[in-house]
């Protein structure tokens, strides 16, 4: 089998990370990382990979495959230019700054013939797949409601999109896939508490097949959390994306008791268990979707992408619009 030529457009926060995994996987020629930036084109030649200043040296340095990991705002930009070489692509979330952006690139791609994957990381987590597992085998039960907090500090490297297409479409993503549905948005609220240019906070409630999403999406928390919790008719589950971990809390049969008290006492008594989960670095396991994908594997349909993106363009409208009546 020929060793695929995979290089790295982006040597920024995941940028590093996509670059680090490639090369160690085997059966591909991980050949290089294209930054502006000399500051990270040293930092990637320390780490031993060979660099290049713009994307139209790496693409003409006889690329495969790339991965774009340049800011939202230029992911429509060197999408055109990748797939004008003939370039498959692996575009960090999200797909582009707006979903019609997203749209162009998407037809582009399947005028060309050419594989194009959007890298919702979420979906490769394997606490996320042991839910989606649990769930789509009825051990759940009948789902009543999901609920994903996305919270955190607002990093230096993001310039450009505001909290919801950089990190609320991550558990946008996930709801759609462990549900395996379309969503539509309901409601959607925030604002900006920090930032003056963009919203940074927000609290989003979407419908997919009958089941309550709530979604709360911040860079204003001084302490992380990546975490979902799902309510079935047979428990309780918790999935934390940072530790791979997923657990299940079964819902009881209580027995009768006169008092509150006694009521109380046995809800006291509930305890999760860990689910089977085979951890491993999900940026790995969506880079292998990827590399396959060019060999000619199915890949995740990128207009599942772009559903997210039109919820959180959507949701971002709805909460400028409340705030400028409020300001009124």
């Amino acid at each position: 089998m020929r060793h695929l030529r995979i290089g790295v457009a982006g040597y920024g926060a995941i940028g590093r990370h996509h670059a680090r995994n490639l090369a160690t996987l085997p059966d591909i020629d991980f050949f290089g990382v294209a930054d502006p930036d000399p500051l990270a084109r040293s930092e990637a030649s320390a780490s031993g990979f060979e660099t290049y200043d713009t994307l139209d040296a790496l693409l003409a340095a006889g690329a495969d495959g790339i991965v774009l990991s340049v800011p939202t705002s230029l992911h429509y930009e060197f999408a055109m230019r990748g797939l004008e070489a003939g370039c498959a692509l692996l575009i960090e979330k999200p797909i582009a700054m707006t979903s019609l952006e997203g749209r162009e690139i998407i037809e582009r791609a399947k005028s060309a013939n050419t594989p194009l994957m959007v890298g919702y990381v979420e979906r490769y987590n394997p606490a996320v797949v042991a839910l989606r597992d649990f769930m789509q085998g009825g051990d759940l039960g009948k789902i009543y409601g999901i609920s994903a907090r996305r919270l955190g500090t607002m990093p230096a490297r993001i310039k450009d999109a505001n909290v919801l297409i950089d990190i609320g479409v991550h558990d946008i993503d996930m709801a759609a896939f462990v549900l395996d549905s379309e969503l539509e948005l309901r409601s959607a609220q925030g604002g900006k508490a920090v930032l003056n240019d963009r919203v940074d906070f927000a609290f989003l409630a979407l419908e997919g097949r009958g089941v309550p999403i709530h979604i709360e999406s911040n860079w204003i928390t001084p302490v992380k959390f990546r975490e979902v919790l799902v309510t079935g008719g047979n428990g309780l589950c918790h999935v934390d994306y940072v530790t791979q971990t997923a657990r299940f809390a079964a819902a009881r049969e209580f027995a009768a008791v006169n008092t509150f008290e006694g009521i109380i006492e046995q809800y006291r008594t509930g305890e999760f268990v860990e689910l089977p989960v085979e951890k491993e670095e999900p940026l790995r396991r969506e880079l292998r979707t990827f590399l396959a994908g060019i060999r000619g594997a199915t890949l995740p349909d990128p207009a599942v992408a772009l559903i997210s993106l039109r919820i959180a363009e959507e949701a971002t409208r709805l909460i400028e619009e409340q705030n400028r009546t409020m300001g009124e």
